[in-house]
C-alpha cells in the first residue's frame, strides 16, 4: 500500500526542476498579461527572470497613468499615488510607453517637468492641464502613431496641424482655431470633442472632416458669431451617425436672443446624410427663444433619426418659454419637467424617441 501511495506521489507532486506554469504559456498570453501591469511592476517584479521574460518586458506596450493625488488628512499634504520612482522608471521604458495620460489634478509645476517628448510610440495621449511646451511639441513628426489625443482643458489647437496626424482618429479638445487660409483635410478623424466652438467654423470642420461619425459640440456665441456663419449648405456629410449639441446662452440681460442662432442647428441638420440613421441629443441653456417648429422642420427630412433634448432654464437671467406650446409639436409632445425643479431652476427633458 506504501509503494502504490509513493508511486502516485511521485507521478502528480511537482519536481523542482519543472518549470512554473505561467512559464508554459505562450509569449502571446504573457505579451497581453504584461502590457496591463505598472512600470513598477515590470521593473520590480517581471526583468531580470530570465532571458525569455527580460525579451518580453522590452517589448510589451505600456499603459502608464499620472493617477489623481491621494489627500492624506494627518499629513495636511498631497502624495502622488503612485511609486516615488515612477518617473525614472518611465524614462527607462519610454520608447515602449504606447497610452499616455496626466490627470487634472496635478499642478502646472508637476505637469512641466514630464517631457512628451520623450515618449515618441504614443498611441493615445490625455493630458487634462497642458503647459505652452507641452502644446507646441504636439506635431505629427513628433508622434506619428498617435491615433487618440485628448487636451480638454487646451485652447486653440490648430486644426492644420491636426490634420498632418494621419493615424489620429479621436480628438477632444478646449477648442480648434482655424485660419482663413486652412484648406486642409483629414481622413482619419472620427470622432471630435469641442468644449467651444464658434458657430462661424461648424460648416468648415465638416467639410475638410469627411469620415467624422461622432461630434461632440459646445457653441460659444459672440456678437460676431451668427453674423459670419454662412447659411448656405452646398455639402452633404455622408458618415455622421451621432451628433451631441450644447447650446448655452450667457446673456444675462433678460432678452430674448435672436432666433437666428436657432438656425444654425437646423442648418447643421441640413449637412446631414438622408441616408444614415442618425442619432441627436440637443442641450439647450437659457435659449428661450429657440424655435422647434424649425428644429422638427428640419428633423423630418431625415429618413431615419433618434432625438433627445434636455432644456435648462435659469428665472433669474432667462425668460421661461411657452412649454405648453412646444407640447403641441408632436415631436416634442412627451416632454416632461425633471423632479428636481426648483423655484428659479427649470428644467426640461426629452428621452430618447424616433423622430419618423
Amino acid at each position: 500500500m506504501f509503494s502504490f501511495s509513493f508511486a502516485l506521489f511521485l507521478r502528480h507532486a511537482p519536481s523542482s526542476a519543472t518549470i512554473s506554469t505561467l512559464e508554459l504559456l505562450p509569449n502571446e498570453i504573457l505579451f497581453d498579461i504584461l502590457s496591463y501591469l505598472s512600470v513598477s511592476d515590470l521593473a520590480y517584479g517581471w526583468l531580470d527572470l530570465n532571458s525569455r521574460f527580460d525579451a518580453i518586458v522590452h517589448s510589451c506596450p505600456i499603459r502608464h497613468v499620472y493617477n489623481e493625488p491621494k489627500w492624506l488628512w494627518r499629513l495636511l499634504r498631497w502624495f502622488a499615488w503612485s511609486y516615488p520612482t515612477d518617473v525614472e522608471l518611465l524614462q527607462y521604458f519610454a520608447s515602449q510607453v504606447v497610452f499616455l495620460e496626466i490627470h487634472q489634478h496635478f499642478t502646472l509645476s508637476d505637469v512641466s517637468t514630464i517631457n512628451i517628448l520623450q515618449y515618441p510610440n504614443l498611441r493615445r495621449l490625455t493630458i487634462r492641464r497642458t503647459t505652452t511646451s507641452q502644446v507646441n511639441a504636439i506635431q505629427a513628426n513628433n508622434f506619428p502613431y498617435l491615433e487618440y489625443l485628448t487636451l480638454s482643458a487646451t485652447e486653440n489647437i490648430s486644426f492644420n496641424i491636426l490634420c498632418q496626424f494621419k493615424l489620429l482618429r479621436s480628438c477632444g479638445l478646449g477648442s480648434i482655431q482655424i485660419d482663413d487660409q486652412d484648406i486642409c483635410s483629414s481622413s482619419s478623424i472620427r470622432s471630435l470633442i469641442l468644449q467651444k466652438c464658434d458657430p462661424s467654423q461648424l460648416l468648415h470642420l465638416l467639410h475638410h472632416l469627411p469620415q467624422l461619425i461622432l461630434f461632440k459640440v459646445n457653441f460659444i456665441w459672440t456678437e460676431t458669431s451668427v453674423q459670419q456663419f454662412d447659411f448656405t449648405v452646398d455639402f452633404v456629410h455622408q458618415n455622421l451617425r451621432s451628433l451631441y449639441v450644447s447650446m448655452f446662452n450667457d446673456d444675462f440681460s433678460g432678452e430674448a436672443i435672436d432666433t437666428d442662432r436657432c438656425a444654425v442647428v437646423t442648418t447643421l441638420f441640413a449637412s446631414l446624410s438622408l441616408d444614415q440613421r442618425i442619432r441627436c441629443h440637443l442641450q439647450l441653456f437659457g435659449m428661450s427663444n429657440f424655435n422647434f417648429e424649425q428644429l422638427q422642420r428640419a428633423l423630418r427630412r431625415l429618413n431615419s433619426c433618434r432625438l433627445s433634448c434636455f432644456l435648462i432654464y435659469h428665472l433669474r437671467w432667462h425668460s421661461l418659454p411657452d412649454i405648453d406650446h412646444i407640447r403641441q409639436l408632436s415631436l416634442f409632445n412627451k416632454i416632461r419637467p425633471s423632479p428636481c425643479n426648483a423655484n428659479n431652476l427649470h428644467t426640461y427633458r426629452l428621452t430618447w424617441t424616433n423622430v419618423h
